[in-house]
């Protein structure tokens, strides 16, 4: 425990002495490049032969897997009200939506699903968001907010080798906009309306550029202040981060950044069948609550090292990063919805995290065949912080239930080779990553200590293939990882990571520049899941997900101004052991359908449409169709909801522009349910109704 607040404190060294580097160079002069010639926004670096790359459109066209991106244009609209909700428009992505701000997303990638997102890789730029990349996956805690986000790239394939662990479903990237070149900034108001008088108030100020040629500075302040929907859903959200980009010279450059976190929220909770049915919007879990907050620091250095030996291009980076986490929930017990509280509980957990992740990038450019190798390595040290206390509020008496801490370090190494032949239009890449965690536990209360090693090779190949201008082809193999969990090493027995091969093939057919088609089909083998059975946790659960995604996207030649966008997922998720062998994995719909369009007109005008279907899901292993007493079991109904929203903006004298937005989610106020969410599992969670949301945006 006390070595890894000297780690974080020697990674901040590193970065500052970095930056100051990179000042001197700026001040000296050291890049000769014009602020005029540079273009509108300036990116940070990006290594060759790194599978996200720029998340660009191209990138996306020719990826040799499963990709969607999320677009700025799309986040931006006012029927968006977070960054869960802009997902679940992308096949294979479901949400289970608490809040309605996105600040506790409930994210589900194939089928895949545990409480919090606990079986998604998420990454902010690059730098993994979980509070504990290894021994805790979970987004208990989400520092991220929808007007910081410019667009969101999620590669569900062919991404395992250079990203894990918790890749199974694949990887989702939240990506924040590139510095501006020059100074710009950015003032946004949105007020979303919901019934009962409740209101949420979205307030951004962002503002940043390049202060000399080669040195820039973005600064955000975004906070979430307000009711979400329900009674008992009083929400404050604080999101500072500062921003950096040093073009130290032509051949070096660092990115960096810090930021500040805070949220604090009541959690309406799940309701009794009565309860829903009698009102949808009220709470009966008043004492229920979040409150966490977040310390993040993080850099990469890039350097352009030329031709070295048999390589005419070597590339180097390396990745810091450090975060001082904490999370808490208090909740009332008994859990069902409507009963008279006698317990308070508390349960505070607190993570200090490390990790280090250096790149190198070789590239040799031949006549016929190119290659680009690319070596990593990461190694990443975790300190969490387990409590659980629960006060009784019959007799004031408080007890100390869990005194957990886990002291983890994970380590990986991963090599790849792109592989270009046939004058580029075919790319195969094979890869092996090698994963190894360790995790250390000892127990407070009762003096208990134990260790868990887990380990594997996990081996990858993509192929990519430009057939044709019209025809792209791709197919992809690989090996995936999730390492035990903290809570799952606390009891007898060793618990090793869960596996999963996952398969993928697809086409990308594009016949005309406004008109593009994607055709997937995927297969995941998940073995070795951890469950709880006989006292204990053990490796014994498998199942299978196999399915077809496909996108259309189309801009009529005789109508330009008008995007039209269609989605569907076809999910097929089997039990593979156990005694419900055979029933569908819980929580997974079969079908998912999404229809959008943008049509702009009046030159200023924008006008949106979009709707979304999800099938009905079971919600147990036992796939029990009628819902029980406590409606903790039983199926969930399909749904259907649409969005709409306008916007007009202006173009003033002085270059600025102002827009002003309007936006109804869930236009016709459907009214569905999910199962009780982590804290309060019992009852049905309402989904969110009806809102609408005005917004002013000043960017000048």
């Amino acid at each position: 425990m006390s070595a890894l607040p000297h780690q974080i404190g020697l990674s901040v060294s590193l970065l500052t002495l970095a930056i100051a580097q990179a000042a001197f160079a700026a001040e000296s002069g050291a890049a000769a490049t014009d602020p005029q010639d540079k273009e509108a926004v300036l990116a940070p670096v990006v290594i060759k032969g790194d599978v996200l790359g720029e998340a660009s459109d191209a990138e996306v066209r020719s990826y040799a897997g499963s990709r969607s991106l999320v677009s700025s244009e799309e986040l931006s609209k006012a029927s968006v009200r977070g960054l869960d909700d802009a997902l679940q428009r992308v096949p294979g992505v479901k949400i289970f939506d608490e809040t309605g701000t996105g600040a506790l997303p409930q994210l589900s990638v194939r089928g895949l699903y545990e409480s919090r997102s606990g079986r998604v890789q998420a990454l902010s730029d690059g730098i993994p968001l979980a509070l504990a990349p290894y021994g805790q996956t979970s987004l208990s805690l989400f520092p991220q907010t929808l007007a910081t986000v410019d667009r969101i790239d999620i590669v569900r394939g062919g991404a395992a080798v250079q990203y894990g662990p918790n890749n199974v479903g694949g990887v989702i990237n939240f990506i924040s906009r590139p510095i501006p070149a020059k100074w710009e900034t950015t003032l946004q108001e949105r007020i979303t309306f919901a019934p009962g008088g409740r209101q949420l108030y979205d307030s951004y100020l962002g503002t940043g550029g390049y202060l000399t040629d080669n040195f820039g500075l973005q600064l955000d302040l975004n906070t979430l202040d307000g009711e979400y929907g329900r009674e008992h859903s009083e929400t404050s959200v604080q999101n500072y981060r500062l921003r950096g980009q040093w073009d130290i010279d032509d051949t070096r450059s660092l990115s960096f950044g810090v930021q500040r976190y805070i949220a604090d929220m009541d959690l309406a909770g799940a309701l009794s069948v009565a309860d829903y049915k009698d009102d949808p919007r009220q709470s009966t879990r008043d004492l229920d609550r979040f409150e966490g907050d977040s310390d993040r620091v993080w850099g990469t250095y890039t350097q352009y090292l030329g031709a070295m030996g048999p390589f005419d291009d070597v590339e180097f980076s390396w990745t810091n990063f450090a975060q001082h986490s904490y999370r808490n929930f208090i909740v009332a017990l008994p859990f069902t919805p409507d009963a008279t509280p006698a317990t308070l509980q508390d349960a505070p957990r607190d993570f200090r995290v490390w990790g280090s992740e250096p790149r190198l990038s070789l590239s040799i450019d031949g006549d016929s065949i190119s290659q680009t190798w690319l070596l990593g390595a990461r190694l990443v040290k975790e300190n969490v912080d387990f409590d659980v206390n629960r006060l009784n509020l019959n007799t004031g008496a408080n007890s100390v239930v869990r005194d957990w801490v886990f002291d983890d370090e994970g380590q990986a190494a991963y090599l790849s080779n792109e592989i270009k032949l046939l004058d580029g239009r075919l790319t195969v890449t094979p890869g092996v990553r090698y994963e190894h965690a360790k995790l250390e536990y000892a127990d407070g209360v009762s003096g208990v200590e134990r260790k868990t090693i887990a380990e594997e090779w996990l081996p990858g190949l993509s192929v990519g293939y430009q057939a044709s201008d019209d025809w792209f082809v791709y197919a992809n193999a690989q090996r995936s990882l999730r390492a035990p969990q903290v809570f799952q090493i606390v009891r007898d027995g060793v618990v090793q990571a869960e596996i999963s091969r996952n398969y993928e093939t697809g086409v990308r057919f594009t016949p005309q520049s406004n008109l593009r088609v994607d055709l997937g089909l995927y297969r995941i083998d998940f073995d070795d899941q951890i469950v709880f059975a006989d006292s204990r946790f053990q490796n014994l659960g498998s199942t299978r997900h196999q399915g077809i995604e496909s996108e259309v996207f189309w801009t009529p030649a005789a109508l330009p101004t008008l995007d039209l966008h269609a989605g569907y997922a076809y999910l097929d998720a089997e039990q593979r052991a156990g005694t419900f062998k055979g029933n569908e994995v819980p929580f997974s719909s079969k079908h998912q359908f999404t229809i959008d369009g943008r049509y702009r007109f009046a030159e200023a005008w924008t006008y949106s449409l979009d709707g979304l279907y999800v099938s009905s899901a079971y919600s147990d292993d036992a796939n029990t169709h009628e819902e029980n007493a406590t409606a903790s079991v039983g199926e969930l109904p399909a749904y259907w909801i649409w969005n709409t929203a306008i916007e007009r903006e202006f173009k003033l004298q002085d270059a600025s522009v102002l827009t002003a937005s309007a936006g109804i989610s869930n236009l016709f106020d459907r009214q569905y349910y999910f199962r009780g969410i982590d804290t309060s599992p019992l009852g049905r969670q309402p989904a969110p109704g009806r809102t609408l949301t005005l917004g002013v945006n000043y960017r000048f």
